[in-house]
């Protein structure tokens, strides 16, 4: 049976490895609507937060099959590491995942052991039954996947920082992503990313990654920053999400409106 097109070439992967800036958007609701809107604009990649936002392996499945005709690519954040969870998103055909506040290099040797398969790891086969291998349109998954999955360990804390080498070297790390955020808190400087030591620390991440043969990713809050983030290196950045920009554009209309009626 013809395929319409190769649902294992990741292009996310292929890309931030190339060098090839990939933009991304964030995805916190659970909408398969939502993302489908989102993927009708230019984004590379649509950054699911299963961290924080309520989303299941369903609804994550839902969103995928929304996006796949268009030309952007899942990355899936979930909310902690674990064989159950790999297991389902990579049988469900999601091959980009990041791993929130990953601290040590033996975490991150757990993680490559949960998502990989013997003799590397103790993922279970089954994707030939399921979405990940088309349901067995695509017989060479075994061989490919290795090549195609795309494990991204998230450093956001000073204990992650200074393991930076562990974690970067773990043999199938694909990139690693930074949460400036959460760093910022864990330094002690509650949101402000933009602290004099939060800002070296991500600079110092950053270099470090890209000196080691990784490709590098993080969020940005303004184009500076992005622009900041780029020259150094970085080749995926996420910026916006759906949330904020609902929030935003319900506001501006609103006073918009209101300003222009006069009350």
């Amino acid at each position: 049976m013809a395929m319409v097109k190769d649902y294992l070439d990741n292009k996310f992967k292929h890309g931030i490895e190339s060098g090839v800036l990939q933009y991304g958007v964030a995805q916190e609701t659970t909408s398969a609507d939502v993302a489908e809107v989102l993927a009708t604009s230019n984004y590379d990649w649509l950054f699911v937060d299963g961290e924080h936002g309520p989303h299941t392996v369903q609804t994550i499945l839902d969103i995928a099959r929304a996006i796949a005709p268009y030309d952007m690519t899942p990355v899936v954040r979930i909310p902690q590491a674990g064989t159950g969870i790999f297991k389902q998103l990579l049988d469900s055909g999601i091959q980009n995942i990041i791993i929130p506040k990953v601290e040590t290099g033996e975490e991150t040797e757990d993680i490559m052991y949960w998502a990989s398969y013997a003799p590397r790891g103790n993922r279970g086969f089954g994707a030939s039954a399921v979405r990940a291998g088309r349901f067995n349109r695509h017989p060479d998954y075994l061989e490919r996947n290795v090549n195609e999955i795309c494990i991204i360990p998230q450093i956001e804390s000073k204990r992650g920082i200074e393991n930076i080498d562990a974690i970067t070297k773990t043999k199938g790390v694909g990139a690693v992503f930074l949460g400036p955020i959460d760093l910022a808190v864990d330094m002690g400087h509650g949101l402000d990313i933009f602290h004099p030591e939060v800002a070296e620390a991500m600079d110092f991440a950053i270099k470090r990654i890209k000196s080691l043969g990784v490709p590098v990713g993080t969020i940005a809050l303004t184009t500076e920053q992005a622009k900041h983030f780029v020259d150094l290196g970085i080749t995926f950045l996420a910026v916006g999400a759906d949330t904020a920009f609902l929030t935003t554009a319900a506001d501006n209309t609103l006073k918009t409106f209101k300003d222009a009626i006069g009350k």
